[in-house]
């Protein structure tokens, strides 16, 4: 910066070593002002905010069509100045915690002003950002002059689902089997049968794939094992999708004529993105695929639903669970009984990814899954499945549940004032060297939209249709 505001910026203490936060987390920060003579200032205050946003643009014959959502989990505002002669904006659905206030004259030099926010309890989903919409948490400054232009200073925190217990249905083991009958430049037919020990896995841990494969074909054939990360937007009844491979395995060939047992295990990045069901705007969702690559033909292709939490829990597969068998026989009875699979292809705009088992009524009956008492109930929400227990912070007022979101009317939660756990200076610190900043997130201060350099490089499987051709 220029001028008589020679540096606004903000920073903050991380509370982990991932820098990471959760519900109920307490963010202590301060905010550096330098000016480089006497200033008055009509106001200066930070807030806290978390918010998940949602744009893209479309052509229609001659006409542009742009699509846009907004969802609001909470904002938190702390005043550090206000010119008592001038009226403040009323900001709707703000919270106004409490801490120092000072004087609207700011002498020259640099000058520190310390904030702390407790992050609301609430079904929120993890930070998130794509070309086309994003989950953003983020710290905002902003100072207001007469006749002066605002200056804002930002800063995005990383935000994760607070998770203590692990529904029994993400523990539960998975099974399915598909097999084909060859054609053309092949001749016979080929069977796989596949199981995972569970549906949950963290970042960074490994998947254990066991598959019995039946190759009476006329070829080799190869096992490939491929996690797709699947993207929806959703905005004024209008869809937008997306799909990157995270990782594709390939296995050694499967010898004509033979019948083999084979286990693989397959890593999770520790960087990729967490699932995200509790948004109404932007839904993240993964499956694993197992198939084998059949030349000149459509492969045999196996789909399992994988959601991915936060790292660092201690998920234990139910191995207990009947009839779960982790390498399969391909010489038992039922072996050639092929169970329908979740129908997880291309549909119409607007159709939803093949239903999780366990998450949403179970669409392949058998002895691991038994069907819900009640197959109309709704599925249940991340809430069911990730407790929030964690107690405020001492000193501060518990908090409720953050609100549901339900357009179009927002309603907003009543989080109580939390105090400061230390005591703040009557008035702001002169300190010539402030803290630098370092903690945040690196590249710079974030943007709601990314570039267009990270738009995922694939074509889109699943087009937008338009309204006159849905169905």
């Amino acid at each position: 910066m220029s001028g008589t505001i020679q540096d606004l910026s903000v920073n903050y203490d991380p509370v982990n070593e991932n820098n990471t936060f959760t519900c109920g987390d307490v963010i202590n920060g301060r905010v550096i002002l330098e000016v480089t003579k006497e200033v008055k200032i009509d106001s200066l205050y930070i807030k806290c905010k978390g918010d998940a946003n949602v744009r893209w643009t479309e052509r229609r014959n001659d006409d542009t069509h742009v699509y846009s959502a907004h969802e609001r989990y909470f904002k938190l505002k702390q005043v550090f100045i206000q010119d008592p002669s001038k009226k403040g904006k009323k900001d709707p659905g703000t919270i106004i915690t409490t801490g120092e206030t000072y004087s609207n004259v700011v002498r020259p030099g640099n000058h520190v002003f310390p904030f702390s926010f407790q992050l609301p309890h609430g079904n929120m989903p993890a930070s998130f950002s794509a070309y086309y919409g994003s989950v953003k948490y983020l710290l905002e400054v902003r100072l207001d002059r007469s006749w002066k232009m605002d200056r804002t200073a930002i800063k995005e925190i990383t935000f994760v689902p607070l998770i203590n217990n692990v529904g029994p249905n993400l523990m539960m083991p998975q099974s399915g089997a598909t097999d084909k009958k060859m054609k053309l430049f092949t001749s016979g037919s080929a069977s796989i049968r596949a199981s995972t020990e569970k549906m949950g896995y963290m970042q960074g841990e490994v998947i254990k794939v066991y598959t019995d494969i039946d190759n009476s074909s006329s070829r080799n054939l190869k096992m490939k094992y491929s996690l797709e990360e699947k993207q929806t937007f959703s905005a004024e009844g209008h869809h937008k999708y997306g799909s990157k491979i995270i990782f594709k395995e390939v296995g050694d060939p499967i010898p004509s004529g033979s019948k083999q047992t084979v286990t693989t295990q397959v890593t999770i990045p520790s960087d990729v993105d967490l699932t995200i069901i509790n948004c109404g705007i932007i839904k993240v969702e993964y499956v694993l695929k197992v198939y084998l690559d059949v030349p000149y033909a459509k492969d045999p292709t196996i789909h399992f639903p994988v959601v991915i939490l936060p790292a660092g829990l201690f998920l234990a597969p139910l191995q207990s669970q009947p009839g779960f068998q982790p390498y399969g026989n391909p010489d038992a009875s039922g072996w050639s009984n092929v169970p329908p699979q979740p129908a997880l292809g291309p549909g119409p705009s607007g159709a939803a990814y093949g239903p999780a088992p366990g998450l949403y009524p179970n669409i392949q009956p058998s002895p691991m899954h038994p069907q819900p008492a009640n197959p109309e109930a709704p599925p249940p929400s991340y809430h069911d499945i990730y407790s929030n227990p964690n107690p405020p912070v001492p000193g501060y007022n518990p908090a409720p549940s953050a609100p549901t979101f339900n357009p179009p009317q927002y309603p907003f939660m009543g989080y109580p004032n939390p105090t400061l756990p230390h005591p703040a200076p009557s008035a702001p610190e002169f300190c010539p060297n402030p803290p630098a900043p370092g903690y945040g997130p690196p590249g710079g201060e974030p943007g709601y939209w990314p570039s267009p350099t990270n738009v995922i490089n694939q074509p889109e499987p699943y087009p937008t249709k338009t309204p006159e051709k849905q169905e």
